[in-house]
């Protein structure tokens, strides 16, 4: 196991405390590690840093979304594809557009002039758009066939 997953362990197991008490939590299950890889892998699981009732820093995990399934980080990068009849919006996981939009750009879809990506949100411009539906509907199918889009 890394020290992410047996931090998220300790964390989903109720065990809270500041970084330093991390260490040595882990430490005592006989995982030797520094304060940084412990920072490191606290952002890796995005955990939370809170309070406890004394007032003192600890971490958590973070709770979960309502509504979201607890699936693979890849499964679930594409939310949502529409189109307007002009142009084809792709919403995303934020902060992951640009890694959606580099699949697209790889993959060389003749029918797509090009495509803009911002934090959580790609915006592809048609070659053609008498078969728009036929383009939104090659772009899900490929996100499906990958693995980024569950729909």
């Amino acid at each position: 196991m890394s020290i992410s997953d047996e931090i998220n362990l300790l964390l989903s197991q109720g065990v809270a405390g500041n970084q330093i008490q991390l260490v040595r939590a882990l430490g005592e299950k006989g995982i030797h590690t520094t304060q940084s890889s412990v920072s490191r892998a606290l952002k890796k699981i995005n955990a939370v840093r809170g309070q406890d009732g004394a007032g003192n820093a600890v971490y958590s995990l973070a709770p979960a979304e309502a509504g979201l399934k607890d699936i693979g980080f890849f499964d679930s990068l594409v939310h949502k594809i529409a189109d307007n009849g002009y142009q084809i919006v792709i919403q995303t996981r934020p902060g992951t557009a640009n890694t959606v939009a580099k699949f697209i750009d790889d993959h060389g879809f003749p029918q797509v002039l090009g495509s803009v990506a911002g934090d959580d949100t790609i915006i592809i411009v048609p070659a053609n758009v008498s078969s728009i539906r036929k383009t939104v509907r090659d772009i899900a199918a490929y996100m499906k066939q990958i693995g980024i889009f569950l729909e």
